[in-house]
């Protein structure tokens, strides 16, 4: 199996997951990553976003991940629509990818680092005409698990 290959494998399960939006709040809550055939999983999440002001949202999001020889697609759940490709190279004793992705007028650079120790992190810098912020997530198993 392939580094990558692997990284696919070792997502599926539950984790927690702790996220920093930069100058507008934080989400904490779970994800898991459930197998829907051999090269795909569906990604779902849940959690409290508590916002800057004060205000708590809950917010939930799902994508669908697919598998590929050096990383993967990750779509948007509802559409299928492509939101980025990632492919990783090793850094150290670490895992790591960038990819982009156009919406509009607004540009995503994402990078995600799978940590030695099983944790990962996904970040997006998220820039456009009304847009300018960093959305951090840090993933560990979920202690259930």
């Amino acid at each position: 199996m392939s580094v990558a290959g692997g990284v696919f494998e070792g997502l599926l399960g539950e984790w927690s997951l702790e996220r920093e939006i930069s100058g507008c709040g934080c989400m904490k809550g779970y994800a898991r990553f459930t197998r829907l055939d051999g090269e795909t999983a569906l990604y779902e999440e849940s959690g409290e976003l508590c916002l800057k002001g004060g205000q708590t949202l809950h917010s939930r999001q799902s994508y669908v991940y697919e598998k590929r020889d050096d990383g993967f697609a990750v779509r948007f759940a509802d559409t299928r629509e492509l939101f980025h490709v990632m492919r990783f190279v090793t850094s150290g004793d670490d895992l790591v990818g960038e990819a982009r992705h156009v919406c509009v007028n607004d540009l995503y650079l994402s990078g995600y680092m799978v940590r030695s120790d099983g944790s990962f992190e996904v970040r997006h810098e998220v820039r456009g005409p009304q847009k300018d912020y960093v959305i951090r997530t840090v993933y560990r198993r979920s202690p259930a698990c």
